[in-house]
């Protein structure tokens, strides 16, 4: 390999920025931190629009601004090669990414705490190879999106790991690559699997309401008015009428109720339109005494 094939790489952005919980990401994030530990200048450039298509967010050039490389883990053992990377710790890397693809690739990204006890496992060997940063940026990059966006209890019960993420944010080769990754990948949410626990539910309160209490809204606290869609007035409710709108309004009621919210259900019969008038004249009743008839039933089976 020459001097000159190892002065920098063309990163070539394509189409629009991977989202930070995609492999593509974590594929970034691993050649930053590589080429600043390897002594590789990283240039930036735009798709051509002349340039064969790719579904790939973006692609690697090398020097001899003829060689492609659209694998990440291709890119790091590029950078690690031209980087006079001693044999061994090459063989080091070499095992840290065959550990990644065969392990970390096949978890859904969502699965944090999976995710987290995987890279747990594997702190010996981040603590047994050096240089730390040719390791590091492997286990780096495919274990940030978990490790930045996984809360403190979560993270608390990997306290090893939880170490070694500390002690890597303060690595040169990251900080430096952190802010051009950020830049160049698309935030997502993150959304916990719901306990009682982050939803701060109160399970006392879950089932206890005065149906005789008036509800009025309160200032500073926060308001929940729940409304239904009201059952027509020309028949007695069965299943169907009460889980398509009244039930399912309930169980939110409920719901809202538990969080401590200052909540009003309301609900009611509908009492206008040409099913009250017929079956009216169906039954041979006013449509006043219709209503009165079929809003008692409709009040009696859902109390």
């Amino acid at each position: 390999m020459t001097e000159k094939l190892a002065t920098h790489i063309t990163l070539t952005r394509n189409l629009a920025a991977p989202a930070a919980n995609t492999s593509a990401a974590a594929g970034l994030l691993k050649i930053l931190i590589a080429a600043q530990a390897a002594g590789v200048g990283v240039q930036w450039s735009e798709v051509d629009a002349a340039a064969p298509k790719s579904k790939q967010p973006y692609w690697v050039t090398l020097c001899d601004m003829q060689t492609r490389l659209y694998d990440a883990n291709a890119v790091v053992r590029y950078l690690y090669r031209v980087g006079n990377l001693a044999l061994g710790d090459r063989l080091a890397v070499e095992q840290a990414l065959e550990w990644e693809e065969k392990t970390l690739s096949v978890m859904s990204a969502e699965d944090l705490g999976a995710i987290l006890a995987a890279g747990e496992s594997q702190i010996s060997v981040l603590s047994t190879h050096a240089p730390a940063t040719a390791v590091s940026a492997v286990f780096f990059g495919a274990l940030y999106y978990a490790l930045s966006n996984a809360k403190a209890p979560l993270l608390g019960k990997y306290p090893a790991l939880q170490q070694w993420y500390a002690q890597q944010l303060a690595n040169a080769a990251v900080e430096a690559a952190l802010p051009a990754f950020t830049a160049n990948v698309v935030k997502v949410l993150v959304r916990e699997e719901p306990s009682l626990e982050n939803r701060r539910v109160n399970t006392d309160i879950a089932f206890e309401f005065d149906p005789s209490k008036t509800v009025l809204p309160e200032a500073g606290a926060k308001n929940v008015l729940i409304t239904s869609a009201l059952p027509y007035v020309n028949n007695v409710p069965h299943l169907g009428n009460v889980i398509g709108s009244t039930l399912s309004a309930d169980v939110f009621a409920r719901y809202s109720r538990a969080r401590g919210h200052n909540t009003l259900y309301i609900c009611g019969t509908d009492e206008y339109g040409t099913a009250t008038e017929t079956k009216a004249l169906e039954d041979g009743v006013t449509c006043q005494e219709l209503c009165d008839k079929y809003h008692r039933l409709h009040k009696e089976v859902y109390e």
